[in-house]
């Protein structure tokens, strides 16, 4: 069982890596670089998210102290919860002022 939250840790602290290069650069995985519009927001979604499986290992290999169930459930949903919106209006809201995703100007007719 260890083995499974170790894995889960070491996602996490990738996904932490991704949303620190994002909230830093601007850079988008390949993979979701044609669906993202806010590249800080998923940066933040993917730091809050990676956050979350970060808590978890460190919840269970005791070295955060131990709080109720209820208090860890909860809290872990809500940054779970909140990763995930920041992650899906990420890509559904359209550009910041005007922009296409990216910073490319879109093209005019003349």
């Amino acid at each position: 069982m260890a083995w499974m939250v170790g894995a889960g840790m070491l996602l996490g602290v990738a996904a932490i890596a991704l949303g620190l290069l994002t909230l830093r650069t601007g850079w988008v995985p390949p993979w979701t670089r044609r669906h993202v519009t806010r590249p800080r927001l998923q940066g933040v979604g993917a730091l809050l998210v990676g956050l979350t499986l970060f808590l978890q290992g460190l919840v269970y290999f005791g070295v955060l102290p131990g709080l109720s169930w209820e208090a860890r459930f909860f809290g872990q949903l809500a940054l779970m919860l909140s990763g995930l919106a920041c992650i899906a209006m990420s890509q559904l809201l359209p550009p910041a002022h005007g922009k296409t995703p990216h910073g490319k100007t879109p093209h005019t007719a003349a």
